[in-house]
C-alpha cells in the first residue's frame, strides 16, 4: 500500500465529506459522545468550506488515486490552526494519519509558522499518542458544552460590525496573547454570527459560538452574557462553546446559567506558547 499525498482537489469534497462524517461518527459513536458533524450535509458542507478557501492549507491522501483521508491549517492568523484531520474508518491504523499530520507540519516549517495548534478528544488515546510523538505538548485542558440562552434579553451584548474588528483584535492580543482579527474577518464574510458586549462605549468582549467559534472577555459576567444572549439569537443545539477547566468559576457559572457539558478535549501546542489571561473560550483550532 502506497501512500500519495496531493493538495485537497473540489472535485473529492464529496468523498471527503463522507470520510470525515463517517470517522467522527465512528469515535464518537464508540465512546457514546454527541457527534461533531451530526449530519453527512454538515460535514460535507465544512470540508468544502475548507478546500475552497485560500484561508486554508488543506491536504489528502490517496491510495490508488481514491481519497482516503485529509488535513487542514488554518493561514489566517499567526498561529495555525490543525483540523479537522480525518481518515477513513476502513482505512486507519495505517499510517495515513501520521502521513496527514507531518504534511501540515512541514508546510508550517517551510513557510515559517512558528505556532501550531489543535485541540484532541480527551478519550481518544490513539490521537494523543500521535500529536505528542509528533512534538506537540499539551497546554490546557477544556469542556465542550452546548449553551443555554439566558432568560432576558441583555442590551449590551450586540452582533459585531467591520467597524469593531480593530477593538477586537486589541482584546484578542491582550487577552489571548494573539492577534485573531483575520479569523473574526474571515467569519464575519462567510455570514456566521459574532457576538460583543459593549459597556459605556468600550468593547468588553466578544464571541463567535459554535465549534470553529472562540472569545474573550474581561469578566466572568461579560463571558456569560455573551454566551446567554447569543444562544437567544441562535437555533436550538446550535450554540456550542469551549470553557478552559483553569477557569473554574466560569465553568460553575455556566454550570448553574444551564449550559451542558459534552465532553472534555485538550488544547495542544507546537512551538511557543503564552497562556491567554482573564477569561477566554478556544476554537477547535486553537
Amino acid at each position: 500500500m502506497e501512500i500519495e499525498l496531493v493538495t485537497v482537489e473540489p472535485k473529492h469534497v464529496n468523498e471527503l465529506g463522507r470520510i470525515c462524517f463517517e470517522a467522527f461518527k465512528s469515535i464518537h459513536d464508540r465512546h457514546a459522545f454527541p457527534r461533531d458533524f451530526p449530519t453527512l450535509e454538515s460535514a460535507i458542507k465544512a470540508i468544502g468550506m475548507l478546500v475552497h478557501s485560500k484561508e486554508f492549507y488543506g491536504v489528502e491522501a490517496l491510495i490508488d488515486g481514491r481519497p482516503v483521508g485529509s488535513n487542514f491549517l488554518s493561514l489566517m492568523d499567526s498561529v495555525a490552526g490543525v483540523g479537522p484531520i480525518t481518515v477513513d474508518p476502513g482505512c486507519q491504523t495505517r499510517g495515513i494519519g501520521r502521513a496527514l499530520m507531518k504534511d501540515v507540519i512541514d508546510y508550517a516549517d517551510r513557510n515559517n509558522i512558528r505556532q501550531v495548534r489543535l485541540l484532541q478528544d480527551s478519550f481518544n488515546m490513539a490521537s494523543l499518542s500521535l500529536y505528542c510523538s509528533l512534538g506537540f505538548d499539551l497546554k490546557e485542558t477544556v469542556v465542550l458544552m452546548e449553551a443555554a440562552p439566558s432568560a432576558k434579553a441583555d442590551k449590551s451584548v450586540r452582533r459585531v460590525v467591520k467597524t469593531d474588528l480593530p477593538a477586537i483584535e486589541g482584546l484578542s492580543r491582550r487577552i489571548y496573547k494573539v492577534s485573531r482579527r483575520d479569523e473574526v474577518a474571515f467569519v464575519q464574510q462567510n455570514g456566521f454570527p459574532i457576538f460583543l458586549r459593549e459597556k459605556g462605549g468600550r468593547v468588553t468582549g466578544y464571541s463567535m459560538p459554535g465549534l470553529f467559534g472562540h472569545g474573550v472577555a474581561e469578566t466572568e459576567e461579560d463571558a456569560i452574557a455573551l454566551i446567554g444572549e447569543s444562544t437567544r439569537a441562535l437555533q436550538p443545539g446550535c450554540s456550542l462553546f469551549f470553557c478552559p477547566l483553569r477557569e473554574p468559576e466560569l465553568y460553575r457559572k455556566a454550570l448553574g446559567a444551564g449550559c451542558r457539558a459534552l465532553k472534555v478535549m485538550n488544547l495542544m501546542a507546537k512551538g511557543p506558547y503564552d497562556p491567554p489571561d482573564e477569561f477566554w473560550m478556544p476554537s477547535v483550532l486553537y
